[in-house]
């Protein structure tokens, strides 16, 4: 990270970074495709894999992160982020898994929950303020994920929970996921109902909108989670950056 930066300031004018920030304990718990280093609990078979059903407050894992990731990040921001234009999109799939996916017990148990939540506040608060220089970005799934509004409304008290979006610049969506960016539309539900069906803004090659998802591209994705979060945090104006 500190070569990249390095090499990044040495450059006229300084070239921007982005850096994904992606280590939470008991990382990726829904699908476990891309289970990190740090866990909440160690399965008793010797592999070093995380034990998803332990219950606990993941005291320890907290810990970890904090002091052995965010921490050492931290201090390697704090010589750059007035130097580099840098862009960090903070912990994808976790807080979309947290609104959506609970009922799956590896999601679901105490000690997950308490990592992720902990784990994310405190990596936006930190880098907040100590390197506030640097955009921050919370990972938002995608519109094929959280389009729906029952979704987007358990995303926003979510995010609400956390407390962090005085150090947010917004979201960052389709980085672990993709849906097809599409034509952004009026407003983000136009095409709800067979609605405007001529308009090429509500052309649905997954059939979303059949499903009551007004998110069936990641534009209109993007309008519907601006207007969400700026209407459930007072004063919170989220930009969107979409990875395409």
């Amino acid at each position: 990270m500190e070569g990249i930066l390095k090499d990044a300031a040495a450059k006229s004018p300084p070239q921007l970074v982005t850096f994904i920030v992606y280590d939470l304990p008991n990382r990726d718990c829904h699908a476990k495709a891309s289970n990190g280093e740090i866990c909440c609990a160690y399965l008793t078979d010797g592999s070093g894999r995380c034990d998803y059903n332990a219950p606990g407050d993941c005291a320890a894992g907290v810990e970890e992160y904090k002091s052995q990731y965010i921490d050492e990040i931290v201090s390697v921001l704090q010589e750059y982020h007035d130097k580099v234009p840098i862009v960090l999109v903070i912990e994808p799939d976790s807080l979309p898994n947290l609104s959506t996916n609970r009922a799956d017990a590896r999601c679901g148990n105490s000690a997950t929950v308490a990592a992720y939540k902990t784990g994310i506040t405190y990596a936006v608060q930190r880098i907040g303020e100590m390197a506030p220089g640097a955009s921050i970005y919370l990972d938002a799934g995608h519109g094929g994920w959280l389009g729906w509004k029952n979704n987007m409304q358990d995303f926003v008290s979510t995010i609400q929970g956390l407390g962090v979006a005085q150090h947010l610049r917004g979201f960052a969506t389709n980085v672990a996921g993709y849906q097809g960016l599409g034509m952004m539309c009026p407003t983000y539900d136009y095409c709800l109902n067979h609605a405007h069906p001529e308009d090429p803004c509500c052309a649905d090659p997954c059939g979303l909108t059949d499903e009551w998802d007004p998110s069936h591209n990641e534009h209109n994705y993007a309008l519907h989670l601006h207007k969400a979060m700026s209407e459930g945090i007072p004063g919170f104006v989220p930009h969107i950056i979409i990875d395409t």
